[in-house]
């Protein structure tokens, strides 16, 4: 007899993770959370009783959570076969498919989700536990088989059951694990539908790397901060998602603020474009984004491409995954690979169609159209049919027309997929017959998912025909161009334009009675439209409310209605020649140039360029990203900011070809250190200068530019900009900006300061405070000069503080900085200290595209003893972050003038320690677990300043101090004491 073991590999994984975890949390929800052993044990006791009840095949629907992943998990371990049921789904559908699927009962993990099935199938409840509140019945059978039935879209009104195996699944959930390092602490989103088969990658990737499967709120996308501020407040590590759904999200996201757990990022299901990339590693600047592409009839993805500067337009699907193979047939996509499906459920034809026997290996013919570059990597380039995606669902045009015409009123009809302004891609389905529009909407909806039900419905006299008899889809009217014309918004109040813009923004066009269903709106329309309407007016209008007002002016309306504060968008105005200073310019002035231009105010970077890149390719990219920022073309006359029109620049090259490897990187890092210690003169254009090094093909950037008009985020956005122009991407085609800095000056001033801040500054310095200074120790040429000492930190170490992190519900940066303020405490000997750290001042969505100075600094004060415990002290200081963060506009130099203290030229004013996080790219990661010890090549102002520097799971702390206070012996006991600080609370927590 075959063990159940064997028949249950999904099961095993999970099995081997609890025995070694039992008490880590597997799945965490809003109604509750499970333990590994937990979880095992209610899946056990639920795989016993369906075993008990003879079931072959049991479905699972309700809401996502705890109860959802038990009966997933139990029907894997009985084994039977599983299929899963979206309760989202209209009736119709949920009936086929439980019916198709020959289902014996049904697990429900609410009582609401219980509707809408065959009358008599059993249906039993299960709680969030995994208890089952009826008993099942007693009908004991034979083992049943370990696999699982999706449905394809199902248009035609056939929809066709694939049928799975454990044992592919089981092959993609190893090889994710292993490949990108999945573990203990990571926090994994569960954020798929449950009727697509990604929903079992969501389950099994977790759970079979001891990882925690986190469960969103109900309607999270339509809360305040939406899906992106969910990732953020519940320090996910790891998502999937289909890339429309990610560019919705990011559509309605507020700014970043503070950096995010999230360190991998999973799209599939849709072409990915390098805007959307771009866009979520705005939010996410450090994750990694990966590539994955593979129809259910597979298994999964069986693609992958780790995405690093991306390509314009759509990015590869790159590379198959292990014993996985490819070949293009009439550029056709056919895929063979062991881990694959049996094929459609008692469909032998439609399977044979499919799935190709050649030569003893069996192909499946993907319809997708590809081609592969220079480097092998798999691009792909449309459909051989009329399939298409609509928001990651794959829907088949010509079945769907085929149920259109079906209906008794309509004599024809054609479905087609169109693009909004926005690039959305969205139905609209013209028809012949007395229909009314919206009767067609609800009798599709009663039979198709939501997402593949037409957004548009026209009615025509007669549909267009070629030549050939068939149906001129060219010749069909653009839906959007049917709409009235874009209402007078000049003679709209504030609410009223944030209303109206909203709207436009979702659907690419607007006017009073513009109809929300006329121009494409689907249901992660109105999800997107009430989120943007939250932050555009602080008036919360809910989905099903933007179905029955449908039109902007019915919208503008409720809003009215609705009591809230109302934020004015920055306005752009006319360029003008000269300026005063922003706040965080003067402040900067004021507090590191007091007496005029210093080395620290450089900001040498390194970029690495495509290869074969040229001066002359160097200086036309250059010119493109000077030609969009102001700031890059500023110079200063004391309290006078100037602006040209234009600057001329030269780009130097260094041919290092003749070198070795190992004298290059010298070479390269003797010429970083030059430049760090070379003034960039602030009073004529341009504030930066910029070197290309060539080393055989090979192509770097040294670029260094003065600090009064840019900062660490600018440095990225400049990255971006000038790999993407290189790379071929047009001027137009970058992120739009809709101010400029001179914009944001002239804001700031009109403005004027906000009293409340400064009470807060006032309030934390009430004491008197006095700034410690570390004594000088050594004699040297140049004191100031900067030294760095760099070593990793191990990654148990790094672990545990992951863990403390979640178990407190903290920031791992506030553990760190904790450790921190420990240390500095010990190093002054002093009990009052105050520790600053950079604040970006990105506070404001237009501002994210924008180079130039927004940084601010603060203080964060904290005594010796005011803390109860590790925990505690932990807690103070993000909570004092927090605060200072929400206060940063005032500035540092502000704050100084407020306490009395005097600038300083030498040494930093107020305080004299700081500490920042960065994070660096991932393929860096291997620089963070070498410790270093070398020469910043220019000034510090700083005694002690600490970075956190990190990459995925790698992590360093940086110390920077000055030559003149101490010397390499001296970094090195610091950094026994920081790491002894870390290990010591931590295990005492």
């Amino acid at each position: 007899m075959v063990s159940l073991e064997s028949l249950a590999p999904l099961a095993d994984l999970v099995r081997e993770v609890a025995a070694g975890h039992p008490e880590a949390v597997a799945v965490e929800a809003p109604e509750a959370s499970l333990t590994y052993r937990e979880l095992v044990d209610a899946a056990d006791a639920l795989a016993s009783g369906l075993r008990d009840a003879g079931a072959a095949t049991v479905a699972v629907t309700g809401r996502r959570g705890t109860g959802f992943v038990v009966a997933v998990l139990a029907a894997m371990t009985a084994p039977v076969r599983l299929v899963t049921v979206d309760p989202e789904l209209p009736a119709a559908r949920r009936v086929f498919m439980t019916e198709r699927a020959a289902a014996d009962l049904v697990l429900v993990t609410d009582e609401t989700s219980a509707t809408g099935l065959p009358a008599e199938l059993p249906v039993h409840r299960i709680t969030s536990t995994g208890e089952v509140l009826d008993a099942l019945p007693v009908h004991a059978g034979e083992p049943g088989v370990g696999s699982y039935i999706f449905f394809t879209s199902g248009t035609t009104g056939t929809p066709k059951a694939v049928v799975g195996r454990q044992s592919a699944i089981a092959h993609f959930v190893r090889w994710q694990r292993d490949r990108f390092a999945i573990g203990p602490g990571d926090r994994f989103a569960q954020l798929t539908a449950l009727s697509f088969d990604v929903v079992l990658r969501d389950v099994f990737t977790p759970l079979a790397a001891g990882a925690t499967i986190c469960v969103p709120p109900d309607n999270v996308a339509v809360h305040n901060g939406g899906i992106i501020g969910w990732l953020r407040e519940a320090g996910i590590t790891v998502v999937h998602t289909v890339p429309s759904l990610a560019a919705r999200w990011l559509a309605t996201a507020a700014p970043a603020r503070e950096q995010a757990a999230l360190r991998l990022s999973f799209l599939a299901g849709e072409p990915l474009p390098d805007t959307t990339v771009t866009a979520w590693r705005q939010q996410f600047p450090h994750t990694r984004v990966v590539n994955l592409y593979g129809p259910t009839e597979t298994t999964l993805a069986k693609f992958s491409h780790e995405i690093g500067e991306p390509v314009p337009g759509i990015q590869p699907v790159g590379r198959p995954l292990p014993e996985t193979d490819f070949r293009l047939v009439d550029e056709e996509v056919w895929i063979s690979t062991p881990h694959r499906t049996g094929g459609y459920l008692d469909d032998p034809d439609e399977t044979a169609r499919r799935f190709v026997s050649e030569s003893g290996e069996v192909w499946y013919r993907t319809g997708d159209l590809g081609v592969v570059d220079g480097d092998g990597l798999l691009h792909l380039r449309g459909r051989a049919d009329f399939q298409v995606k609509i928001n990651g669902n794959r829907v088949e045009l010509e079945g769907l027309t085929a149920l259109l015409r079906g209906h008794r009123e309509v004599r024809d009809a054609v479905v087609t997929a169109r693009t909004r302004p926005d690039g959305a891609t969205y139905l609209a389905a013209y028809y012949v017959g007395a229909a009314a529009g919206e009767d067609l909407r609800t009798w599709l909806g009663e039979r198709l998912p939501a997402a593949q039900v037409p957004s548009v419905f026209l009615s025509l006299p007669q549909l267009p025909l070629a030549a050939n008899g068939k149906i001129d889809r060219s010749a069909l009217p653009d839906p959007l161009a049917t709409g009235p014309e874009s209402h007078d918004r000049e003679s709209l109040d504030s609410v009223g334009r944030a209303v109206f813009d909203a709207f436009e923004a979702v659907l690419g066009s607007v006017s009073a009675d513009a109809d929300f269903f006329v121009l494409g709106g689907t249901s992660l329309d109105s999800a997107e439209l009430s989120t943007r309407l939250l932050n555009a007016t602080g008036r919360r209008i809910e989905m099903r409310e933007i179905y029955q007002l449908r039109t902007p002016a019915n919208l503008l309306a409720a809003v009215r209605a609705r009591a809230a504060d109302e934020q004015a968008p920055i306005p752009r105005r006319e360029p003008v020649a000269t300026t005063g200073l922003s706040p965080q310019q003067r402040r900067y002035r004021n507090v590191f140039l007091p007496e005029g231009n210093r080395t620290w105010a450089n900001m040498p970077a390194l970029f690495t360029l495509p290869d074969g890149t040229d001066a002359a390719a160097v200086h036309r990219a250059l010119g493109v990203v000077v030609d969009r920022h102001d700031s890059l073309r500023a110079w200063f006359d004391g309290d006078v900011q100037h602006f040209a029109d234009s600057v001329d620049f030269t780009v130097e090259t260094v041919d290092l070809s003749h070198l070795s490897e190992e004298q290059y990187t010298a070479n390269v890092d003797r010429l970083r250190i030059a430049e760090s210690y070379t003034l960039l003169p602030t009073a004529a254009p341009p504030l930066f200068r910029a070197t290309l090094v060539r080393f055989h093909d090979r192509a770097t950037l040294l670029w260094n530019v003065h600090h009064l008009v840019s900062d660490g985020f600018s440095q990225q956005l400049f990255r971006r900009e000038l790999t993407a122009v290189l790379g071929g991407t047009p001027p137009e085609k970058l992120p739009p900006l809709p101010i400029s800095y001179r914009d944001y000056i002239a804001w700031r001033a009109e403005r004027g300061d906000d009293p409340a801040p400064r009470e807060y500054w006032r309030e934390v310095f009430a004491d008197r405070y006095e700034r410690p200074l570390l004594p000088v120790r050594h004699a040297v040429e140049d004191p100031a000069r900067g030294v760095a000492y760099q070593f990793p930190i191990d990654d148990d170490l790094t672990a545990q503080v992951d863990r403390f992190a979640r178990a407190q519900g903290v920031t791992a940066f506030s553990v760190y900085f904790a450790a921190y303020f420990l240390l500095v405490h010990e190093l002054y000997g002093r009990a009052d200290l105050v520790v600053a750290t950079p604040a970006a001042g990105r506070t404001r969505p237009e501002f994210q595209h924008l180079i130039g100075n927004f940084i601010s600094l603060v203080g964060i004060r904290h005594r010796s003893g005011e803390e109860n415990s590790f925990t505690d002290l932990v807690q103070r200081l993000q909570e004092r972050t927090v605060r200072a963060m929400e206060n940063q506009d005032y500035q540092y130099d502000q704050v100084m003038a407020d306490v009395g203290a005097e600038p300083d030229d030498d040494r930093f004013p107020l305080t004299t320690v700081a500490i920042s996080l960065m994070d660096v790219p991932p393929d860096q990661a291997a620089t963070l677990r070498r410790p270093s010890y070398r020469d910043l090549g220019c000034g510090v102002k700083f005694d002690l300043l600490g970075y956190l520097r990190r990459a995925g799971e790698s992590a360093a702390f940086d110390l920077h101090t000055r030559y003149a206070l101490m010397d390499e012996a001296q970094l090195h006991q610091l950094r026994e004491e920081f790491l002894g600080l870390l290990r010591t609370n931590l295990a005492d927590v």
